[in-house]
C-alpha cells in the first residue's frame, strides 16, 4: 500500500483484522468469568481486554475514515466529469 493511497483490499485487508480483535476480546471476556483462574490473571486478562477495547475502539475509527475517504475518492473523478 502507498502512503495515502487506499484500496478496497487495503480495507477488506483491514475488516479482516479488526474480526480477529474481535474474537480476541471475546476470548478475553470469556476467560474472565472462568471461575477457576486466579487473580493476578484476572488482573492481567482485564487489563489485556481493557487495551483490546482501545484498540478496536481506534480500529473500528479508522475503518470508517477509510471507507469514508474511500468512497469520497472514488466519487470524485464522477463528479469532476459532470461538471
Amino acid at each position: 500500500m502507498q502512503r495515502g493511497v487506499l484500496t478496497r483490499d487495503d480495507v477488506e485487508r483491514f475488516e479482516g483484522e479488526l474480526g480477529k480483535l474481535i474474537v480476541v476480546k471475546k476470548a478475553l471476556e470469556l476467560a474472565l468469568i472462568n471461575p477457576a483462574i486466579r487473580d493476578e490473571q484476572k488482573r492481567a486478562y482485564g487489563s489485556a481486554l481493557l487495551q483490546c477495547e482501545r484498540t478496536l475502539r481506534e480500529f473500528r475509527r479508522a475503518l470508517i475514515a477509510m471507507k469514508v475517504g474511500l468512497s469520497r475518492w472514488a466519487s470524485g473523478p464522477g463528479v469532476r466529469q459532470a461538471a
